[in-house]
């Protein structure tokens, strides 16, 4: 072979090395591209959890532990409390999200603000609810905070901007069958002077407790609220038998306060305005530990 001929043929096989390494590069990036960890999502999440109980209550409700929860009956309906605190409580614990914790008077804060009012998350009732839902979560029980200043901007429409919070989270978690509105209640002396309102369940003092629960007598439909009733006074009944003096009298009223979203929803009043945080953080960790125990029986 002729020395010209040589190189061109040297030529050719260095190019076509060249081209092989290429093509092995290519390919091999693209391999080690698609075995690479993939960036960690920002969106939020709310873990599953697991609940294994040593032990399994067997709690029972009778006609006679309705007398245990006095009713202030503003709605005008018949209630037969007897026959709905025996109802048998449908919750499940399955690990998904089970309750949505929310604000629709968010803004509502105690005595240790000014005018008893606070944008402050932790200051206001957001505070209460996160003590609350973070108390279920010990427990076992998922429950979701949703901390939005509904009532910030728009304060007499605030019930319908809740329910569409409320409807959009049931969307993506149809797992939710509680919704537990929480508020905090202002009661004033002849003067105007804000009453706290406490109970002492051992050696704590915590802001007393008040349900709200919502009929079908305003004329708006609310089919299922017997059976809102019946959840809330099993509630009740249980905390009067464990921890008597936490809860006032439970509030009947004609209006549904987003009830009717789910069957298993209370609006729940933590003290009034004459009350420290603190007292309404203890009343949450004891409610907590009462609505856990009710679920999980």
């Amino acid at each position: 072979m002729h020395t010209k001929e040589r190189f061109y043929l040297t030529v050719r096989l260095l190019c076509f090395g060249i081209l092989l390494t290429a093509v092995g590069l290519r390919f091999g990036g693209v391999f080690f591209a698609q075995s690479e960890k993939p960036p960690e999502s920002t969106e939020k999440t709310y873990p599953t959890m697991i609940y294994e109980p040593t032990e399994r209550s067997s709690l029972t409700f009778t006609e006679d532990d309705a007398a245990l929860v006095p009713i202030l009956n503003w709605s005008g309906a018949q209630v037969d409390a007897q026959r709905l605190i025996q109802q048998p409580l449908e919750l499940s614990v399955t690990g998904e999200p089970l309750i949505l914790i929310l604000h629709t008077h968010a803004t509502e804060a105690y005595a240790d603000t000014a005018d008893y009012r606070s944008t402050d998350p932790s200051c206001n009732v957001v505070r209460i609810g996160a003590v609350l839902a973070e108390s279920l979560k010990e427990s076992g029980i998922a429950a979701i905070h949703d901390t939005t200043l509904i009532d910030l901007n728009d304060y007499y429409d605030a019930y319908d901007h809740a329910a569409q919070i409320i409807e959009n989270y049931l969307k993506t978690y149809p797992s939710i069958r509680m919704v537990i509105d929480v508020h905090r209640d202002s009661v004033t002396d002849a003067q105007g002077n804000q009453i706290p309102l406490t109970a002492q369940i051992g050696k704590e003092t915590a802001a007393q407790l008040m349900l709200v629960m919502g009929t079908d007598t305003s004329g708006l439909p609310h089919p299922e609220w017997e059976k809102n009733l019946s959840f809330a006074l099993q509630l009740q009944a249980l905390c009067a038998k464990e921890m008597p003096g936490l809860f006032r009298s439970l509030n009947l009223r004609s209006q549904r306060y987003n009830q009717h979203l789910t069957p298993h929803s209370i609006l729940l009043e933590v003290g009034s305005a004459g009350n420290t945080l603190g007292q309404a953080e203890t009343a949450c960790r004891l409610l907590a530990k009462q609505l856990s125990k009710l679920i999980l029986q």
